[in-house]
């Protein structure tokens, strides 16, 4: 039987089903218009779209270039596959 890999710990901020994309947009842009001064503020932001036609559309908002979202997209890629060995997939 093939061991199934340990997923990343991946912090919620949603309160709503994670399925609904538009609430769960809008309870990001609450969280991040409630940062204050004392909080690690946002100052940039990546989004990756998935359609059902299997289109992939990428965002960037923010202090963002195209390279800065290449390294923002690679350091979430490690953090979501930390600790998951090769041929465990």
């Amino acid at each position: 039987m093939t061991k199934r890999p340990e997923l990343a710990l991946v912090a919620t901020l949603y309160d709503k089903n994670a399925s609904d994309v538009p609430a769960m947009l809008r309870q990001s842009a609450d969280s991040i218009e409630a940062e204050t001064d004392e909080d690690d503020r946002t100052r940039a932001m990546v989004g990756v779209q998935l359609s059902h036609g299997e289109v992939i559309s990428i965002y960037g908002w923010g202090a963002l270039d195209r390279f800065t979202a290449i390294g923002v997209l690679q350091a979430a890629i490690t953090k979501l596959t930390d600790g998951v060995e090769e041929n465990e997939i």
